[in-house]
């Protein structure tokens, strides 16, 4: 039997008795649906075809996610969820009262299914998908992973494809078609149209192209120096009409505003950029975006915005969007610059390639 010391530890993490699932065949039109968000965007953008694919699928089930404060107005108006629950940067852990309180409310809502939109272990996360009392529990793959997680996607022998595709592996076995799973996020077109209104209304000419940068660092904490950065700006200039644009993910918003004020050329006071949602309405509107291994890079790529990715050699091969024809990226190390010749003819690529990869 269990040890004392295993009964207290099943305890703390609000483990609750769950049945055997069926895979697949354990999502159906009465299903509940939990979706645990980390603090990673990026992590929540390359599940939500997946959980997208599960709402065309099963109209009926409902979808309830957890996110960060900061997602929620970008998670509400997509249509997905039947309640958005927030938590604060401090509330996931086992030892606070708050996340004690978050355990019994999960674990008394009825859920089948819980997913964790994570590729690296998150045991908080894990935990309260246990908590939850869902029989399938999808998560990350690590060797701590179970009993929190019975679901999990494992990496192929020698195979790295892009991260943002790889869910599609998992879709069959869920009983989902793949082939109708889409990369972008589902954003509400009544307010992407005004967006575009308020953003070619001022241009002097159609010519002119809105080329976004986000400054910030990538998903190591690297990031290229803003005097680079003006550089490239200058060069780009040089070779195409085009207004600039400085935009940022979450957290990032004082690096933003460190680039925009070395700019010669203002951004329009009515483009705001106070949400996530707002961020992601204008990323949208831009004819070309430039970035590190950033959250925006990736919400541009899914989106089908020609996008130009600047990694250092560090960056892993499924951190890039090789597949994806309006995306191309550039290798450039710290204290390099960018080529130019090399920099246009990515330019073009992307500018010419026609649609996404869907």
């Amino acid at each position: 039997g269990e040890t004392v010391l295993e009964k207290l530890k099943q305890t703390l993490l609000g483990r609750q008795e769950t049945g055997p699932f069926r895979g697949p065949g354990q999502i159906d039109d009465g299903a509940r649906i939990l979706a645990l968000a980390t603090r990673d965007l990026t992590d929540l953008l390359f599940h939500m075809p997946l959980l997208a694919a599960v709402r065309r699928t099963w109209p009926g089930a409902s979808i309830d996610f957890l996110v960060p404060e900061d997602f929620a107005p970008l998670v509400i108006p997509s249509g997905l969820a039947r309640q958005v629950m927030v938590y604060g940067e401090k509330q996931l852990s086992n030892w606070k009262p708050t996340y004690r309180n978050l355990q019994r409310t999960l674990a008394g809502a009825g859920y089948n299914v819980s997913f964790v939109l994570s590729q690296s272990p998150v045991p908080p996360l894990e935990a309260l998908g246990l908590a939850s009392g869902a029989a399938l529990r999808y998560g990350p793959s690590h060797g701590g992973a179970w009993p929190a997680v019975n679901l999990e996607l494992r990496a192929r022998d020698n195979v790295e494809t892009y991260a943002g595709s790889s869910l599609g592996r998992l879709a069959p076995f869920l009983g989902i078609d793949p082939g109708i799973m889409t990369h972008t996020w589902p954003l509400p077109t009544d307010k992407l149209r005004p967006e575009a209104q308020l953003v070619h209304f001022p241009r002097p000419g159609p010519e002119e192209m809105l080329v976004g940068i986000d400054a910030g660092p990538d998903k190591s904490g690297r990031a290229l120096s803003h005097k680079n950065l003006l550089f490239l700006v200058q060069q780009l200039k040089t070779q195409l009409n085009c207004r600039i644009l400085p935009l940022a993910g979450p957290g990032g918003d004082e690096r933003r505003r460190q680039f925009e004020a070395e700019l010669t050329s203002p951004v329009p006071p009515a483009f705001n950029r106070d949400t996530l949602l707002e961020t992601v309405l204008l990323l949208c509107q831009c004819d070309l975006f430039l970035a590190a291994n950033t959250d925006l890079f990736h919400l541009a790529v899914a989106e089908v915005v020609p996008s130009l990715g600047l990694f250092g050699s560090h960056v892993a091969p499924r951190w890039r969007p090789d597949e994806r024809r309006r995306a191309r990226v550039l290798t450039v190390d710290k204290g390099e610059k960018v080529d130019m010749a090399t920099l246009m003819d990515a330019v073009a690529a992307v500018a010419r390639s026609g649609g996404g990869a869907g």
